[in-house]
This record gives C-alpha cells, structure tokens and sequence, in this order.
C-alpha cells in the first residue's frame, strides 16, 4: 500500500510539529507570566513609560525630570487607588459568603465553609492578600 509507505516521515513531521507547538505554548505562557509580574511593580511602571516617551519624544533632559516625577505620583496615586479597590472587593466577597451561609443547611454549611477557606488560602498564596475575617 502506497499509503503506508512513508509512514516514518510523517510521524516524524508530527512530532516536528507537535514539539514545536509545546515549546511554543510554554515560551508564551511563560513570557506572558513574567511580563505580567513585571508589571505589578511600580518601579517598572516609570522606567517602562520613560523609556518609551524618550524614543519617541526625544525629551530634554529637564522635560525627562519633570516627567518622571509626575510618573512617579501617579504610579503611586495608582496603587493606593488599586490597593482601596482590592481591600473593598475583599470584604465584599467575605459579606457574600457569610450572605450565602445564612441560606444553607448546617450540612452544606460545612461544605461550604471548606470551599470558601479554598478560596482564601489561594487568594492569600497567590496574590499576597489577606481576606477580612467573617
């Protein structure tokens, strides 16, 4: 059977392909990570904006300190605003859950409970955030 014949090459291109695809995925989820956690520093939020506005804007070198100073401000106003919004959003999901358990049996309470302490374990792990207490 012709079809059969060249069997070996074409697995070969699969696998080509399929690793390719793999380190591909891997590379952009990781670049992506690292972009991301580069970004929730402010200090980065500054030298990432200077360094644009100077390519482009080719800035004096008054003009370059006087902007990177309010830069600076406004990364800071930024995470004081962000910061309020996280805490706020924190109690808010605390409020639903104590909402939700007044609706459940003592049984599905227990269940519940567990789920929400889940939650809160991976908040805190993750994001570096400790959720208000019930």
């Amino acid at each position: 059977m012709k079809v059969f014949k060249h069997w070996k090459v074409a697995l070969a291109f699969m696998l080509v392909f399929s690793a390719g695809a793999v380190t591909g995925a891997v590379g952009t989820t990781l670049h992506f990570k690292r972009a991301f956690e580069r970004s929730l520093h402010v200090e980065n939020w500054t030298k990432e904006g200077m360094k644009d506005l100077k390519k482009d804007m080719k800035l004096s070198p008054e003009q370059e300190s006087k902007i990177r100073v309010i830069m600076e401000e406004t990364a800071h106003q930024f995470v004081g605003s962000f910061g309020l919004a996280i805490r706020e959003s924190g109690t808010n999901l605390v409020t639903s859950w104590a909402r939700i358990e007044k609706e459940l049996t003592p049984e599905q309470r227990v269940i519940y409970q567990r789920k929400c302490q889940k939650v809160r374990q991976g908040i805190q792990k993750d994001l570096k955030i400790d959720l208000p207490s019930q």
